[in-house]
């Protein structure tokens, strides 16, 4: 037998709410949350898809490697 990775994409959507100036500041904040500096919004709603998407399969090696 030969052993492969396989790479599949799953999709979660999260959906907040938050007060700001503007779409572009609303943007800015909730990117401040989800990288750790700072709390802004409110998380309402994650959504995860129920149908994962194989991407890929590659060769690999004993050790993990990929063939190319």
């Amino acid at each position: 037998m030969t052993k492969y990775e396989v790479r599949v994409t799953q999709i979660i959507r999260d959906y907040y709410h938050i007060e700001a100036k503007n779409e572009d500041e609303a943007k800015e904040l909730i990117n401040e949350t989800l990288y750790g500096r700072g709390v802004y919004g409110k998380k309402v709603d994650t959504i995860k898809h129920s149908y994962p998407k194989v991407d890929y399969a590659v060769e690999i090696n004993s050790e993990g490697n990929s063939i190319i």
